[in-house]
């Protein structure tokens, strides 16, 4: 069982205001499936030591983002990556 309570909806709405505000050029699947990806970046995080969670859930959203969305540029990867690391470990 997973020491780390479930992610906040609190945190999920900043996580998604995020994605609107990083990606508001492009389509709606593309937005969707960016999210979709940061969740599952937060859920791998969270599955590992809680002194690790928003390092983990940063590293793994930027990797997924970097590989599933080549056309991201470099500060868009870095703002998403960072909001995955504050839903993760509740900054």
């Amino acid at each position: 069982m997973n020491p780390v309570p479930q992610v906040p909806f609190e945190r999920l709405t900043a996580l998604s205001m995020v994605v609107d505000q990083q990606l508001r050029e492009r389509s709606q699947q593309t937005r969707a499936t960016v999210f979709s990806l940061c969740i599952e970046a937060i859920a791998f995080g969270r599955e590992g030591l809680t002194t690790e969670v928003g390092t983990r859930a940063r590293s793994a959203a930027h990797l997924l983002l970097e590989l599933s969305c080549p056309e991201l540029d470099d500060d868009a990867l870095t703002e998403l990556s960072h909001a995955c690391e504050r839903a993760a470990a509740g900054h």
